[in-house]
């Protein structure tokens, strides 16, 4: 049996030419096939959640979440350093489940009309227990930028589901 080097196999479809133009032909079907894979394929994970509005009672898996006020305050930490300006949310709480929930108002993920992530400002932010069937009103802060409308993202901690408000603050 004899083996046929790539040379021989070349020259018996037609030459190097025809070869050359396989190869290219091939390199624009993959090239093609990545670009087609990394295009807009899928939609962004943000338009496929629903964006709720102040006031809006939202049920995240056992834990229902009402974003009942955006402010800014003048209210500040003595012993931080000083910041402009501060956004505090006001959030009520109620557990609808039948265990006691942990909420943590620090985990709340804001960013301004430019989609720039705003810090929290260390104040009386709202970290609780909650039992199964409580009601709880607390605040989270945040160091302002002035450049509202924000978007609230509270990730659900199991389920990794994430919910969204759009808030603007009273002046």
């Amino acid at each position: 049996m004899k083996i046929n080097t790539v040379t021989e196999t070349v020259n018996a479809f037609g030459g190097i030419r025809v070869f050359k133009k396989l190869l290219a032909i091939a390199g624009i079907v993959v090239v093609s096939m990545t670009i087609a894979a990394c295009t807009g394929s899928e939609t962004p994970e943000k338009a496929n959640r629903p964006s709720h509005q102040v006031q809006e009672k939202v049920d995240a898996k056992g834990l229902e979440i009402n974003m009942e006020q955006a402010s800014y305050t003048d209210e500040r930490d003595q012993d931080t350093q000083q910041v402009k300006q501060v956004l505090r949310l006001k959030i009520t709480l109620k557990n609808t489940s039948i265990e006691d929930l942990f909420f943590d108002s620090t985990a709340l993920q804001v960013t301004n009309n430019k989609n720039e992530k705003l810090a929290i400002y260390p104040f009386e932010n709202m970290i609780e227990n909650i039992a199964s069937k409580e009601k709880m009103t607390g605040y989270a802060y945040f160091k302002s930028d002035n450049k509202g409308p924000y978007t609230v993202v509270y990730k659900h901690p199991i389920t990794k589901e994430k919910y969204e408000w759009q808030v603007s603050p009273e002046k």
